[in-house]
Order: C-alpha cells, then sequence, then structure tokens
C-alpha cells in the first residue's frame, strides 16, 4: 500500500495471519503459480522459523471466476467435458495439490472452498445494501464504487479515470460502469446457483475472498498474497468490501505481490497459446531445480522461464548435492581440533538472514548460501578443516536449503550389470587415456539417471531420485 519497505509488526505479537489468493480449479496448474506459491512457501517457512506462530489459508475458487464473455470459468469447462462442475472442481483440485506437494509446498493450515461459504458471502452482501454501499438490480447486487472514497488506494487507479467497457462489455444494469458484482442473477439452466434474499444466482469473485477471510481472521489480519495481476481490480474490491462493512481500516496491514511469469521475454497466457503446465516441467526438471531457479530473482521482479536459466539452476542443485558427499566422506577422516572456517560460515549464514530480513531477497540470500558452498569445497581441496568445520557446514547447508526445498534427495541403489558394466568400460577408456570415450560413456550414464565422480580413490557414483 505505501510503496516502500516497512517493520514488519503483526498485529498480534508472535502470531501472523496470512491470506493468499488461492487456484481457480478448472485448468492444470502452471509455471505462474509455481512462481507464486513457492514464494508464499518459502516466506511462511521462515516467519515460522522466525518464531511467529503463522495461521496460513488459501481459498479454492470453485464459483464465480468469470471470463471476460461473462462465463464462469468452470462452467464452461464442465459443457466442454460434459460433466459436472464439481467433478471438474475435484478432478483439478486433486491434481493442484498432488503437483504442490511434488515442489514441496507446505499445504495452507486452512484450503477453502467458495461454494462452502455460500451463507457468509450472501451476509457480506446483505450488510454491504443496508450500510448503502451496494444495490439491487433485477436479483443482481452490485457494489456502488462512488460511495467507496478510498476505490483504488492500493493500485493507485483513480475511479473517475476508469475507462468504461476497457476490460469488459458495460452491463446495463450498473448505475456507473465502475461497479462490480457481488451477486449474480442466474438464469434458469445454470449449473451453479443458489437461493438469496435478492434472487436465485451464485457470488462475485470478489466477495468470495472476504467472506472467507473474515470468517477466520476477523476485520483485519497481516498479509493478503497472490500475484500483481490481481492487485486490480481483485485486490482493489476487497478492501472496498471488508472496509465497508466493518469500517476498520486497514482491512490488511501489508500487501505482498509476487511479479509476473513470462516465456522468453512474452508474458504466460492461454490466450497466447504460451502457458506451461506444472507437471511438464517437473517431467523434466527436478522440483529442488524448479524451487532454485524461482528464488534465484527477487519475488517482485518478472521471471522470466528459459532452458539456459533452468540448467544452470539444476548444475547448482547438483553441486550442492556433491558438496554434501564430500562432507560426509571427509567426517570419516576429519580429526576433532581447533575449527579452521566456522567463523567464516557464521558471517556468510549471518548475510543470509540479513538478506532474508531485508523484503525476503532470496536473491542475495543464495549469493551467500553458494559462497558457503565454494568454501567448504575449498577447504576440502586444501585438507584444512576439523571435524566441527564439517559438522556445522553441513548443518548450516541444511538449515539454510529449508526454506527454498533445494536439497535434493539422492538415493543410494544397487546398480543393474549393465550399468556397472558401462563404469568399467569407461575405467579402461580412462586408463588408456581415450578421454573422448570415456566423456560419451560419462554422458550416457548420466541420461540414465546416474552421476559419476572422478575422486582420488577411484570413481563413485550416484543415482538421482
Amino acid at each position: 500500500m505505501s510503496r516502500k519497505k516497512e517493520i514488519f509488526k503483526p498485529l498480534e505479537k508472535g502470531k501472523v495471519k496470512i491470506f493468499v489468493c488461492g487456484v481457480t480449479e478448472y485448468d492444470y496448474v502452471h509455471l505462474g503459480h509455481a512462481r507464486t506459491y513457492a514464494f508464499y512457501d518459502t516466506l511462511v517457512r521462515f516467519l515460522r522459523y522466525s518464531g511467529y506462530r503463522v495461521n496460513y489459508i488459501q481459498n479454492i475458487t470453485d464459483v464465480g471466476h468469470l471470463l471476460e464473455t461473462g462465463e464462469d470459468r468452470i462452467i464452461k469447462k464442465a459443457k466442454e467435458e460434459r460433466k459436472d462442475p464439481m467433478e471438474i472442481v475435484e478432478f483439478f483440485m486433486k491434481h493442484h495439490l498432488m503437483t504442490f506437494d511434488k515442489m514441496r509446498f507446505l499445504r495452507p493450515d486452512m484450503l477453502l472452498r467458495a461454494t462452502h461459504h455460500i451463507k457468509e458471502i450472501i451476509e457480506q452482501v446483505r450488510v454491504l445494501i443496508k450500510k448503502g454501499y451496494a444495490y439491487e438490480v433485477n436479483n443482481s447486487v452490485y457494489f456502488k464504487v462512488s460511495k467507496f472514497k478510498d476505490y483504488g488506494k492500493l493500485s493507485r487507479k483513480v475511479p473517475k479515470k476508469l475507462i468504461a467497457g476497457a476490460r469488459v462489455e458495460v452491463n446495463p444494469e450498473k448505475r456507473d460502469p465502475r461497479d462490480f458484482a457481488l451477486w449474480i442473477k442466474a438464469p434458469p439452466e445454470h449449473l451453479l446457483k443458489w437461493d438469496s434474499p435478492f434472487g436465485i444466482g451464485y457470488p462475485g469473485w470478489h466477495i468470495e475472498d472476504t467472506a472467507i477471510a473474515m470468517k477466520y481472521f476477523g476485520p483485519q489480519y497481516d498479509i493478503h498474497g497472490g500475484s500483481i495481476e490481481l492487485v486490480f481490480p481483485h485486490h482493489e474490491a476487497e478492501i472496498a468490501q471488508a472496509e465497508a462493512i466493518t469500517g476498520i481500516k486497514p482491512y490488511v496491514k501489508y500487501w505482498v505481490h509476487t511479479g509476473l511469469l513470462t516465456i522468453n521475454k512474452v508474458k504466460m497466457s492461454k490466450s497466447l497459446g504460451n502457458c506451461i503446465r506444472l507437471t511438464d516441467t517437473l517431467d523434466k526438471n527436478d522440483p529442488e531445480t524448479l524451487r532454485l531457479w524461482i528464488a534465484s530473482t527477487h519475488y517482485r521482479k518478472p521471471l522470466d522461464y528459459n532452458e539456459r536459466d533452468l540448467e544452470v539452476a539444476k548444475k547448482k542443485v547438483e553441486r550442492i548435492s556433491t558438496t554434501l558427499e564430500k562432507i560426509d566422506d571427509n567426517l570419516k577422516v576429519a580429526k576433532s581440533v581447533e575449527p579452521i572456517f566456522v567463523s567464516d560460515i557464521k558471517k556468510l549464514r549471518k548475510r543470509f538472514f540479513d538478506a532474508m530480513e531485508d523484503d525476503m531477497n532470496t536473491s542475495l540470500a543464495l549469493t551467500n548460501f553458494f559462497k558457503i558452498i565454494s568454501l567448504v569445497n575449498k577447504q576440502i581441496e586444501m585438507k584444512k578443516f576439523s571435524k566441527e568445520d564439517l559438522v556445522y557446514a553441513k548443518e548450516v547447508i541444511h538449515e539454510l536449503g529449508q526454506f527454498f526445498q533445494i536439497i535434493p534427495e539422492i538415493k543410494k541403489e544397487e546398480l543393474s550389470e549393465d550399468i556397472k558394466k558401462l563404469i568399467n568400460e569407461r575405467e579402461k577408456a580412462r586408463s588408456k587415456k581415450d578421454w573422448k570415450a570415456a566423456d560419451d560413456i560419462r554422458a550416457k550414464l548420466k541420461n540414465m539417471g546416474v552421476i559419476l565422480e572422478d575422486t582420488p580413490k577411484g570413481v563413485k557414483w550416484k543415482i538421482k531420485k
């Protein structure tokens, strides 16, 4: 709201209430969803680590999110699939949760569906009418934007300058083109509808979030999150609804928005045909790679998807894994003597936390994380370490990596006879100094999921899970 960094002070000491706009369940989750929810996962993990008791809510939009044509997204999909709308919701909700679990996103404390809160929605609409902030027309109800003087304070859009018909065709029922729907009259054939004091209909998209958030958090809470494209009109409408109902300001103390995801510098959009399903990306990349790639850009900046940056992230994840293996190998021979570089790690660890506490600067935090990785590798290479150095290094790498879930899960298994044969063939090629043949076999094994590392004690291998 203020467009500047502020010291975070929750409304209630030691407790944080955070609401993040959830998914509309009519299609597969995509990379844009991954970018947004990866950040809020990191934010929640960091707040909890910092000692706060966090109550994390996401909503599920299962009605009322309309296309510019005025058609409900879920109903449109249901008609295309010749299914009941709730079948569509259940299918895509299960897929979304399964995919987010693969990304290691924490599940919200409450995941709440709009259709389970119709009673609360109707009550909020009733109060807005009673207070003069809404009006009924032909069994629909609209919010009176001109009555709410602060409308536009989040997006910095001046209501008088909003152009009628710029986003969608002007509804002739509205007294003012800027007004938005709270309750929409349902035609007889509409598949999702409820009885109400205003007539049979269904809720507008914006009122769903305030009804849910205010039921569980009350008239005010600490953090509201979502993608930057939700600022107007969605979040602007939420503020107007909530503050008109209660008279309490501000409705939300801190608004936090993630930047857009682009594909090769072009905004990702279904209409442009460049929308990438998250499952398709996970088929080619480990979740650790995606999480590291996302965290490498500050949450407020646009994030561009390209294969080059993903390959960089993949190599960095492999480097973390290799470093942890080196630590484990050297711990077997390390001596309990005076620590050599523990103090250097402590300094880098502090810089990591300083970056995270400065508006969640994950990019700078990761820079310091990888300085720790480089330091550990250098000390092991020079054989200048104590047991305490390695134990502390391993502890800190896991401690800092947890915020992004970037520590690889490596599972060692027994190799098949074919793979053992390839490794032996490579060793023979190396002994004959046939480096091209050795490199070709190494590349072939990597494609098969077997990672080789040449050490003074011989070749080592690992299988990526």
